[in-house]
């Protein structure tokens, strides 16, 4: 009888805590390299920056997360070379850098610029939104920045995906369209492509990118995801407000 009075007091003081989701906590590393090691001028380097947020407590939310980095990454040859870490990324780089001078060695080629920064835009007791800003610049005057969101639920570690965070997307689609034509003054009598974009079947679509904050999500388009490379980026916001009847996650 004593003995199980005990495991019974035992399996009181348990309980509350086995009910308790271990909380995500998140730290930041930086993972550089530079070709050669002291940056002296503006041709024949390469320079190589990633710092990212990686979850102390989380393996499928940091797998995620370097899959996406090295999806964005695109120097990196899948055929020749293995990437299982950011450490692999950084290595390729410079890898590919050197490659490409090893073919015109007498002459000046402008350095190559990499830079990865991801940060946690909005978070709460349930889920979290951390960006990818990407810059990335191969010897170009003038090089280009991108964005990648990707949205967590805090207890599986999953990522969530449009339909994890959104209702009746075909209205919602609607009201962005709203915005965006008002915003960008889109003739109503002529298509988006006789316009200079490039939607596919001259179609809008919701963007792939939507980014939380306190007030509201931001829809964000890539270069060359709507429009030519030349009409930069685009972006719509919503308040909260506006996203009430379709919004899942909040």
């Amino acid at each position: 009888m004593k003995r199980f009075l005990i495991l019974f007091f035992l399996l009181i003081l348990i309980l509350p805590f086995a009910n308790c989701t271990q909380k995500i906590v998140f730290e930041r590393k930086q993972y550089n390299s530079s070709y050669p090691s002291k940056l002296t001028s503006d041709y024949n380097s390469a320079n190589i920056k990633m710092e990212v947020v990686e979850a102390k407590n989380s393996d499928s939310i940091n797998k995620i997360i370097f899959e996406n980095i090295k999806e964005i990454s695109s120097f990196i040859d899948n055929k020749k070379v293995t990437i299982n870490n950011y450490s692999d990324i950084a290595k390729s780089f410079i890898a590919s850098y050197k490659d490409v001078k090893n073919q015109v060695p007498n002459d000046k080629l402008r350095s190559w610029e990499y830079h990865i920064e991801s940060n946690i835009e909005y978070e709460t007791e349930d889920f979290v939104n951390i960006v990818i800003n990407y810059y990335t610049s191969y010897g170009n005057m003038e090089g280009f920045a991108e964005k990648r969101s990707l949205i967590f639920d805090k207890i599986s570690g999953n990522q969530l995906k449009k339909n994890d965070i959104f209702v009746n997307i075909g209205r919602l689609t609607q009201l962005v369209e709203l915005k965006f034509r008002s915003k960008y003054k889109i003739l109503p009598y002529k298509s988006y492509n006789d316009q200079g974009y490039c939607m596919e079947n001259n179609r809008f679509k919701l963007a792939d990118n939507f980014i939380y904050n306190i007030d509201g999500i931001t829809f964000f388009y890539n270069l060359n995801e709507i429009a030519p490379y030349e009409r930069g980026h685009f972006e719509v916001f919503m308040s909260y407000d506006e996203l009430d009847k379709f919004l899942q996650v909040r």
